[in-house]
């Protein structure tokens, strides 16, 4: 779930609350920046996705990422994935909860 908090243009801070793992995702424009407020999780990031495609314009969504490294997240964790890096979030125990920042890419 994104709950947004602040936008300004394509800057924007919201609450995710992670109940299960979604699908990985690329952002071909925004980078990501986050820290973990509380519960688990793992984020897979780097490698390649499989099976991409665009569900919008910034948004570009697989069924899993090969070769990429695995984290494993708790409280206090801060996290930056640059734009069009292949990301996915998994979920331990019952919730991962992150303020997160999308910021547009300098590209």
């Amino acid at each position: 779930m994104w709950r947004p908090l602040v936008r300004d243009g394509a800057t924007a801070a919201a609450i995710e609350i992670w109940k299960k793992p979604g699908r990985p995702a690329v952002h071909p424009a925004e980078a990501e920046y986050a820290i973990v407020l509380e519960g688990a999780g793992t984020l897979v990031s780097g490698g390649t996705m499989a099976d991409a495609k665009v569900s919008n314009p910034n948004l570009i969504e697989g069924s899993q990422i090969e070769g990429g490294v695995t984290r494993t997240l708790g409280p206090g964790d801060v996290i930056l994935i640059p734009a069009g890096i292949p990301h996915w979030f998994g979920v331990s125990g019952d919730r991962l909860v992150l303020l997160g920042l999308k910021l547009p890419s300098a590209r």
